[in-house]
């Protein structure tokens, strides 16, 4: 079927097949049958949710209507109670009692005994009447209902109500039957309850990247059968995410559900990609810090439980095979294993198998005990300058990447002339600019690139160094102090 029929339709063509297919002649046959076989044979199986038949509910307006009768009664009430009903006692948006004091001239308290005995007098003469229309309302809306249908059901029984008098026949019978307008749906007191279950074992039901088990949480608060689920977690404060419920939408959960989905680790592009995150450097953060998550390769990450062995850098994998090798271990393994488990090339692990962290001895290499390097000349090094006084200066050509807060390298005769060993470090303040941070300066033994000074962006950003220019450091134990104008160096010591 191309279109979905009317009511009338559909239950001409169900009543039919009731006929041609169980020879039922009455109504009291029909109640005999299974209604989904009738609904399967008639071809409406498929559409039968997108059938309504509210409209059919007008045959028995006359018997459950109650709006004309709450508008009579209302209707009878002296000017200050019906201005008490109107704008506070049956309105969607209730007026402040101390508001409605201050129009009278009367006391808040005054105005709170006038609105319970308002209440208790129209109670008295409609309140079954009201109570009853709840009663059909619950049975014709369930627990919950979007708020068109449920408006579209409302007005069967309060349709006939005055223009005056129509919201207050609306808000007498929902609160008789419980129901609350809520985000995006209207729902009763036991919906709402659902609401409250779903948000306290929301939590207890979340993994550490608040994934929630949404099955589990279905079951624990009883809500198998409820309808309107969305908007019951919704309303709970829970968020749908990438076809997930979590707890919230953090940058945590979607880098979970994205390596998830993957299913294997993955480099930042590809996270960022699938997750919906710009590749930035708060991504990388949240990798690197993140316990949920560890680094597979140098460009891979996936989650935590995914291995044993997270990657910690090409020395750390040198240093636990050596370890589990009983101190040593053979190079040509090491060369053909760690490649191929952490997708690094073997050149780069015999990059660092040639450093100061290690020893060979034949085919064996083992960490060196206490590794160190030959005192070096500050004359001979290539990056070194001098003031006419014979202060030395790191010289170097300011890159992007310096003002993007990476290192420089400098020559192992700067390290030592700073008083920095293999493996030692130090920091540095600056005289000049002054207010900055303090330089660092760090040798690591198994850094085939040598010592490095850190933590020069801000000195840079605040001498106006950009790309390209040249800078000199002088280096002074005591403080270091950047120069941008070079007209005064010397290449070699006076």
């Amino acid at each position: 079927m191309t279109e979905s029929p009317t009511y009338r339709e559909a239950l001409d063509r169900v009543l039919a097949c009731a006929v041609f297919f169980h020879g039922a002649e009455s109504l009291a046959d029909l109640a005999k049958l299974d209604f989904n076989n009738l609904l399967e044979e008639s071809g409406l199986g498929e559409v039968a949710g997108e059938i309504t038949f509210a409209d059919a509910a007008q045959a028995l307006r006359a018997d459950v209507q109650i709006g004309s009768e709450f508008s009579a009664v209302l209707a009878e009430l002296d000017a200050r109670r019906r201005l008490i009903a109107r704008e506070r006692t049956y309105a969607r948006t209730p007026a402040r009692l101390a508001a409605l004091g201050d129009e009278f001239g009367v006391s808040r308290e005054r105005a709170r005994q006038l609105e319970v005995r308002l209440r208790w007098a129209v109670d008295r003469q409609i309140g079954e009447v009201v109570r009853r229309a709840a009663q059909w309302l619950t049975r014709a809306v369930g627990l919950a209902a979007p708020p068109w249908k449920f408006q579209k059901v409302l007005s069967l029984f309060v349709g006939d109500a005055t223009p005056e008098w129509r919201e207050a026949a609306e808000v007498a019978v929902m609160a008789a039957g419980g129901y609350e307008y809520l985000d995006g749906v209207v729902g009763n007191a036991a919906f709402r309850e659902f609401i409250v279950k779903a948000r306290q074992h929301g939590p207890d039901l979340a993994n550490p990247a608040g994934v929630i088990d949404e099955e589990l949480l279905c079951e624990k608060i009883g809500a198998e059968a409820a309808p309107e689920w969305e908007s019951l977690v919704r309303n709970a404060g829970l968020v749908r995410l990438q076809g997930h419920l979590v707890l919230r939408d953090t940058r945590r959960a979607r880098v979970f559900l994205a390596l998830e989905r993957a299913a294997d680790p993955c480099d930042r592009q590809t996270i960022a990609r699938e997750s919906g995150l710009r590749d930035n450097s708060s991504l990388s953060s949240l990798l690197s810090s993140d316990p949920l998550f560890v680094r597979f390769t140098k460009d891979k990450w996936g989650l935590q439980d995914w291995t044993d062995e997270p990657y910690g850098g090409v020395v750390d994998a040198l240093v636990k095979r050596i370890e589990e090798g009983g101190g040593k271990a053979r190079i040509d393994e090491l060369v053909r294993q760690i490649p191929k488990q952490f997708d690094v090339l073997p050149a780069t692990v015999r990059n660092y198998l040639g450093t100061r962290k290690f020893e060979t001895d034949g085919d064996y290499v083992r960490v060196a005990e206490a590794p160190s390097a030959p005192r070096q000349k500050l004359a001979d090094a290539r990056d070194v300058a001098w003031t006419r006084d014979g202060t030395p200066a790191l010289r170097f050509t300011v890159g992007e990447h310096h003002l993007k807060g990476n290192s420089q390298k400098i020559s192992p005769a700067i390290a030592q002339h700073l008083g920095v060993g293999l493996d030692g470090s130090v920091k540095i303040p600056f005289e000049h600019p002054e207010g900055v941070h303090d330089a660092s300066v760090i040798w690591r033994s198994y850094d085939p690139n040598g010592p490095e000074i850190g933590r020069l962006r801000e000195a840079l950003s605040v001498c106006d160094a950009d790309p390209g220019s040249e800078v000199f450091l002088l280096l002074r134990r005591e403080g270091f102090r950047m120069i941008t104008d070079g007209s005064e160096m010397l290449e070699a010591k006076p």
